[in-house]
């Protein structure tokens, strides 16, 4: 599933036709995602996929701002 919204969030620079509902999905999705790289493996060195940060960043900001305007 993560493949799927990867692949939206690089071709998306609006979220208009997003869903709140996609945008938390997608934000769980990545920071599954996030998770599972940054764990290293058999001791090795972690790893940070600055690409994925730069779409979790987007989606959080996304998110407050639809929360703010919908409590504001």
């Amino acid at each position: 599933m993560t493949s799927v919204y990867l692949d939206r969030l690089a071709h998306s620079t609006r979220f208009d036709a997003w869903r709140t509902e996609e945008l938390t999905a997608a934000l769980a999705s990545l920071d599954a995602e996030i998770d599972e790289r940054w764990s290293p493996r058999q001791g090795g060195p972690r790893v940070l996929n600055i690409r994925l940060q730069i779409y979790r960043q987007r989606l959080q900001r996304e998110l407050d701002q639809r929360a703010a305007d919908e409590s504001g």
